[in-house]
This record gives C-alpha cells, structure tokens and sequence, in this order.
C-alpha cells in the first residue's frame, strides 16, 4: 500500500476521533439533573387527613383538607415553608353521664384552622433528578376550631363540654417534588400532626359516672395524631 493511500484511509477515522474529542461531542450527553428555577413558590393545597379523635372520642375526625403554601429557598438543600390549612370536619358531643357504651350523644361542627411553619431538607438540593425532588420536613404550629357550639352540646353542663380551644401542634413528614416546568411544580406529601385534647372537667367526677363503669380515672389530656396526605400545585418566581 502506497504512502497516499493510507493516509486517504485514515482521513475517516482522524475525522471521527476529532468529533469525540470536540467539546461538542461531550454535550450530546443529557443529564438526569436540572436546576431548580427561582427562590420562592406560593402554591394551593387539596387532600385528606385522617384524624384520631381520642380515646374518649372528644376530638376531630377525619375530613378533607384544604390550604395555601409559601417556601423560600434557604442554602443548599435547605427551605423554609408557612402553610395555612383548613379542615372542616365534625366530632361527637359525649354526656359523661351515660355508660360508656352509649355516651354518644350526636355530632357537632368542626372548623379547624391550622397554621404551621416548616424546615425541609431536599435529598437532591437545589436540584431534581429526572424533574423529582424528594424531601423530608419537621415543624410545629398552633390549630384552633373556629366552629360554635352545637345543637347537640347545650343538652350539656358547662363543665362536661369539650372546648378545642387553640393547640399547639407538631409536625413531620416526607414528600416530592416534580418539576412540570421551570416555573411550576407539582408536590406529593405524606405527613403527621400531633395535638393535644383536654378532657373536660365534669369528666372527673364519678358521682356522675352510672356504677356499670365503676371509679374509672379518666386521663386529663392526650396528644393525638392527624396524618396529612395532600397534593399542591406550586408557582416558582
């Protein structure tokens, strides 16, 4: 083979090596990660959380949730939220005068605003992978019923009514964030909250008890759990 003919030979192949090695050929190479667009995201909350009402069955029940979210992008992984969330459900109206078994005496109006602030750490940063973030969060807050009193309850005395009142509330959970585009996101979040409901007074004293139940001492206080599952659609600005 002739000194020309290998050089027209090898012209293909030093073509191809030059591509590789061009930083051109590096960028045909997509990442799975993408930054997270703007520093700040108010978005709109729709779910459910069922709720314990307690042993003694005082406290809110399961219901539907709705509310309104605003995050800011703290540094690196970390951001910081507000929420306000709505939970209109009921509870039921219990004479403690009755046997347990039977104590129940209708159901009244639960109007539960909570407000809470959060801390959460993204696993991935300020980036998603694949356009998913997953992250996980702790905060606490203070929820009040904003609900009047029930037809049900003046059967009651004063000292037997239960009075939510205004609880303090803590919080934890998981969830994830997908970026529909640069400037909204979709968010799945599974999360728990804890409150605190007092007995009511009148349930303390046993002359009112009925002697079937005997010289049961019932608890003053509890902390009871809600676990939150919602879905939010979030602007990014």
């Amino acid at each position: 083979m002739t000194i020309r003919s290998t050089l027209v030979a090898s012209v293909p192949l030093l073509a191809m090596f030059a591509a590789l090695a061009s930083p051109a050929g590096a960028q045909t190479i997509p990442s799975p990660y993408r930054f997270i667009e703007g520093r700040q995201e108010v978005s709109l909350i729709s779910g459910y959380m069922p709720a314990d009402p307690g042993i003694y069955d005082l406290g809110p029940r399961s219901g539907p949730v709705f509310g309104a979210r605003y995050a800011i992008e703290a540094v690196g992984p970390i951001f910081f939220e507000g929420l306000l969330s709505y939970l209109p459900t009921n509870r039921a109206v219990i004479d403690p005068r009755r046997s347990r078994e039977d104590w129940s005496i209708g159901e009244t109006d639960v109007h539960l605003v909570m407000l809470d602030a959060r801390f959460d750490f993204s696993l991935t940063g300020r980036r998603t992978w694949r356009r998913i973030s997953p992250h996980v969060f702790l905060g606490g807050g203070l929820a009040i019923d904003l609900a009047t009193e029930g037809e049900s309850e003046q059967e009651l005395l004063p000292e037997d009514l239960f009075d939510f009142g205004t609880a303090f509330t803590a919080n934890a959970g998981t969830g994830l964030r997908v970026s529909l585009t640069s400037k909204l996101m979709l968010r799945a979040e599974a999360s728990m909250t804890l409150w605190r409901i007092n007995t009511p007074g009148g349930f303390q004293d046993p002359a009112k008890r009925p002697s079937s139940d005997g010289q049961e001492n019932l608890q003053q206080r509890e902390w009871v759990a809600g676990t939150g599952l919602t879905l939010s659609l979030g602007w990014r600005f």
